[in-house]
């Protein structure tokens, strides 16, 4: 399977997911995005460390509120959906944003068109944090 780093792929934003305390269940996050994607434990591992670097770099550089709140507006927005086009998919290369092509069809886990700006604001809350 991919990689998958497809959580702000509709946005074109890089974003670490919280853990622990209150924050963000990157743990979670990663669960969804495999049942939509298919793959096994070895890839929900690496969505998490992938995930958690992403949190730890917005921690690191004092973004970590910002990082929260983006994750809290967009989590609740991102889909499992089929990508149909006038050309099939026979692999997974043939598949935009990481997605994955089952039974000629891509599918993407991401935050859907009509939905990419809605969290705007968080993501750059204060004009200093691009995540």
């Amino acid at each position: 399977m991919k990689e998958t780093s497809l959580f702000f792929a509709g946005l074109g934003l890089v974003v670490a997911l919280a853990t622990g305390c209150g924050g963000p269940d990157i743990e979670a996050m990663c669960e969804a995005q495999e049942a939509c994607l298919g793959g096994n434990e070895a890839d929900l591992e690496a969505c998490i460390v992938q995930h958690e670097a992403y949190r730890d770099a917005a921690y690191g550089v004092g973004c970590g509120e910002e990082f929260d709140a983006l994750f809290a507006c967009t989590e609740p927005l991102l889909a499992c959906s089929t990508v149909t086009s006038s050309n099939m998919c026979t692999s997974d290369d043939d598949c935009y944003f990481n997605g994955v092509c089952r039974d000629g069809a891509c599918t993407t886990f991401e935050v859907p068109v009509e939905h990419q700006s809605v969290c705007a604001d968080e993501a750059n809350e204060d004009h200093r944090c691009i995540l």
